[in-house]
């Protein structure tokens, strides 16, 4: 059996590379958070910071983003819909497709990436 420990803001702060992601397949292989399907992002951002991503459109990728604290705005122009995750445990899943995203408060989120099968 192996096992790791660890403080996710300590291993985000010793590995700026991989900008928050602690699970994914940019992780050493040699990690037991090497994962090819799936991806874990431990995100604290400031106030005021703003964020446009873009997912290509053919792969079968689905996210959720989790709340842990502060208020998170997220843009969907596709739709022409805002999303505002302003209380502890709220949550927007979505496919593929591009997003804007701004922390109206200090913001501190869980995000979650898979492939579907």
């Amino acid at each position: 059996m192996r096992i790791e420990t660890g403080n996710l803001d300590e291993l985000n702060e010793a590995n700026p590379a991989t900008r928050s992601w602690i699970v994914g397949s940019f992780i050493p292989e040699s990690s037991l958070l090497h994962s090819e399907s799936c991806e874990v992002k431990w995100a604290k951002h400031p106030k005021g910071l703003k964020k446009t991503a873009g997912m290509d459109l053919s792969s079968d990728i689905r996210t959720v983003m989790i709340l842990i604290s502060g208020s998170w705005r997220t843009w969907i122009p596709e739709e022409n819909r805002e999303i505002i995750l302003s209380t502890p445990g709220q949550y927007l899943a979505y496919d593929t497709g591009a997003h804007e995203c701004e922390a109206l408060e200090d913001s501190h989120l869980l995000i979650i990436r898979w492939k579907l099968a």
